[in-house]
């Protein structure tokens, strides 16, 4: 009974109820909105945020907010893309991957380090990177392959696990979902069920008491940025790899938060989980979508984010004054 209504009582299930009545109201308005194509689609488009949220989880439960991991997974695969070009490489997808996600493992622990070495708040010190890193990238562009033609991007981009028809004409399940899944599962373990995944939950909730029980920060923070880091470049990879752009990529930082605090994440840690996570991800992504098929102006999608936050923020700290 009490696992009952703890379970009723969860962000995850106001989550899904939340979703399920979604779907149902925007079918009820726009029957074409009840289809597969419809799934396949939102997911495809919310690929990068699902898997920078993921990696951002870490870091919002210990307590902090970094908007650095953008700058890192453009620096991630700019470092990649040069080494392939210097070598001619030219096969398959999974060192471009490698590579970069390396890169950003490197540059999470180093951001993580300094960090934890100069007991710096992780916004202001994110906030200086991402602006350093963006101008080093700015002064180094003329070092950049002029020319990059890697061959593997374009069979990769038309990877499908299944497609369906749709109103917009072919749909389909992209071969990134599987990032999705695996990594999801990955992360959900680690935190839920390793020793270090529970103490990266006691920091954030009590970081006084977390040390005092000789908890090592610096493990956990140089852990949480090291996840940030790969799994930036990994969206970053996949935004490559499905032709979305740069300037789509680059303005993410701000929603990707937001999606992890809907998504159970407390702006003052210790709370947050990759399945909430996702259902705030996708919740995101279906009101977009959902906006197309009800003729509502996209450019309102900022003012409904902001919205979003105010109210889950709002429904957190009720939730917590209950709880006590």
């Amino acid at each position: 009974m009490h696992l009952g209504k703890k379970i009723l009582q969860s962000n995850e299930m106001t989550l899904c109820l939340l979703l399920i009545l979604f779907v149902i109201t925007i079918g009820l308005i726009n029957p074409a909105f009840f289809s597969i194509g419809t799934m396949f689609d939102v997911i495809r488009n919310q690929t990068i945020y699902i898997l920078l949220a993921f990696g951002l989880l870490p870091v919002v439960i210990l307590g902090g907010l970094d908007i650095s991991f953008v700058a890192v997974a453009s620096l991630a695969t700019l470092v990649s893309r040069i080494s392939m070009a210097a070598f001619n490489y030219d096969g398959g997808m999974w060192f471009f991957y490698f590579s970069s996600m390396l890169v950003g493992i490197c540059a999470g622990s180093a951001i993580a380090w300094m960090i934890w070495a100069f007991k710096t708040p992780i916004f202001d010190f994110s906030l200086g990177m991402s602006t350093m890193i963006g101008g080093f990238l700015a002064l180094t562009s003329q070092f950049r392959p002029r020319e990059w033609n890697f061959s593997a991007i374009e069979d990769w981009s038309m990877k499908w696990l299944v497609t369906v028809q749709s109103t917009i004409g072919i749909s389909g399940l992209h071969v990134s979902f599987l990032l999705v899944v695996f990594s999801g599962l990955i992360l959900h373990f680690f935190l839920r069920h390793t020793v270090l995944g529970r103490e990266i939950y006691a920091l954030g909730s009590d970081k006084s008491v977390a040390i005092r029980t000789g908890i090592n920060v610096k493990r956990a923070y140089m852990t949480a940025f090291s996840i940030l880091g790969a799994m930036a470049a990994m969206a970053a990879v996949t935004n490559t790899g499905l032709g979305l752009g740069a300037s789509s990529f680059n303005a993410k930082y701000l929603t990707v938060y937001a999606t992890v605090i809907i998504g159970g994440g407390s702006i003052h840690g210790g709370k947050g989980s990759i399945v909430g996570t996702l259902m705030g991800v996708l919740l995101v992504g279906l009101i977009a979508q959902a906006m197309v098929y009800v003729r509502i102006p996209t450019a309102w999608m900022d003012a409904v984010l902001g919205g979003l936050i105010i109210t889950f923020t709002i429904y957190q700290t009720f939730q917590t004054q209950l709880q006590k």
